[in-house]
């Protein structure tokens, strides 16, 4: 249901929703068009450009204007938007609920387990999958697509910033949204930044930052928050196979809300069977995942994610996977942590945590977790499309 001013764009709810069942906030992202710059395609080299998906009759039209529609938008066919979970999942008599000041889950028996929730899901990051489902049959963990599409949404909107009236985490150099990440309940690039903790090491509770709105995606108080550390977050989307010598992406065909963590169906995301039904293959190498085993920065001076409007390059900028040439840092992409490996059976986790320092961001994506993993510092947030 909507909130008081969930239709005006000049309050704190604009595009905030709540859900009846059990007050969940979740933030609409209408779908949106992209273009990436290249120095050669009307915009300067990593410019972005937004439209709107009114902006084009179709894909086709917005492809032969150099505009995609983003990875995010499609759940077996195109959507209009999609809810993300305005904060990251907390216990909530059982349910996995998106509120303010909640007690953010994670995958250990050690800090507000997803064992604690109804039907007792897993400690392991599959068991995330079940622990949405908590709310409802058609809620699913979030995606590494609609996770990098706020990312690229906060790329746009700093570039698009001068001052903080808009946007509140603008920074002439630290131009991105801030979070909980200095292992001392602040940020590590802006000293302002206080949270709440939790009562576990030095993790706060979700949304609980003095500054709220410079811990935004968009910089607002209408925006999803937490973006930048606090919990790494289990972002499903891409994996590998058993051999963990190749990586396959998610079919724009596949409906998340069907979607299941075990290893041998065919709505499983993790096995042969899954595997065959539900991603494409994408070889052993995939973008900047090449698996060097090594950590790697986002951001360099030459293009760091791929302009294409389809094929496989597409999908690489839809998961925020950056051009074998996209890495070394920059303060445009906030010096983000990309982790580059290719495990068996690989679950990928995004943001960072609360002892990640600057390299905990919106894009950043480690890639060395599998769906076995239990960590006291890994949660997720619920998605749910229309």
């Amino acid at each position: 249901m909507s909130l008081f001013g969930t239709e005006d764009p000049n309050s704190d709810n604009y595009g905030n929703y709540q859900c009846s069942v059990d007050g969940s906030v979740m933030c609409w992202i209408p779908a949106f068009y992209y273009k990436i710059g290249t120095g050669a395609n009307g915009l300067a080299v990593n410019v972005v450009s937004i439209a709107a998906f009114s902006a084009y009759a179709d894909v086709a039209a917005a492809a032969a204007a150099g505009y995609a529609l983003h990875r995010a938008f499609y759940d077996g066919g195109v959507q209009p938007g999609v809810f993300v979970d305005k904060y990251q999942c907390s216990n909530n008599g059982g349910i996995a609920s998106s509120l303010k000041n909640g007690l953010p889950l994670s995958s250990a028996a050690a800090h507000n387990p997803f064992a604690g929730l109804t039907g007792t899901p897993a400690n392991f990051l599959y068991g995330a999958i079940a622990s949405a489902k908590t709310r409802g049959a058609s809620f699913f963990c979030n995606t590494r697509f609609i996770h990098a599409a706020l990312a690229l949404l906060s790329l746009a909107h700093g570039q698009a910033s001068s001052t903080t009236t808009w946007c509140a985490w603008y920074h002439a150099t630290n131009n991105f949204p801030k979070g909980c990440n200095n292992n001392a309940l602040g940020d590590a690039q802006d000293a302002a930044i206080l949270y709440v903790s939790d009562g576990y090491s030095n993790c706060g509770k979700t949304g609980s930052a003095n500054l709220f709105a410079r811990t935004a995606h968009n910089g607002q108080n209408s925006g999803v928050v937490d973006l930048n550390g606090n919990m790494w977050e289990i972002t499903l989307g891409l994996t590998t196979n058993d051999a963990g010598d190749t990586y396959y992406a998610l079919k724009t065909t596949t409906r998340m809300k069907d979607v299941t963590g075990g290893t041998g169906g065919a709505t499983d995301l993790w096995g042969a069977a899954g595997l065959a039904a539900l991603y494409d293959s994408m070889g052993a190498t995939f973008g900047a995942a090449v698996k060097s085993d090594s950590a790697k920065t986002y951001g360099n001076a030459a293009q760091v994610l791929s302009e294409a409007t389809s094929g496989a390059a597409w999908t690489a900028t839809g998961l925020g996977v950056p051009l074998v040439g996209g890495v070394g840092g920059t303060n445009l992409f906030g010096n983000d942590g990309f982790w580059d490996y290719r495990p068996a059976a690989m679950c990928p986790i995004s943001s960072g945590s609360w002892t990640s320092s600057s390299n905990a961001g919106v894009w950043a994506s480690v890639l060395s977790y599998v769906r076995g993993n239990s960590d006291p510092n890994v949660g997720f947030r619920a998605a749910l499309f229309l």
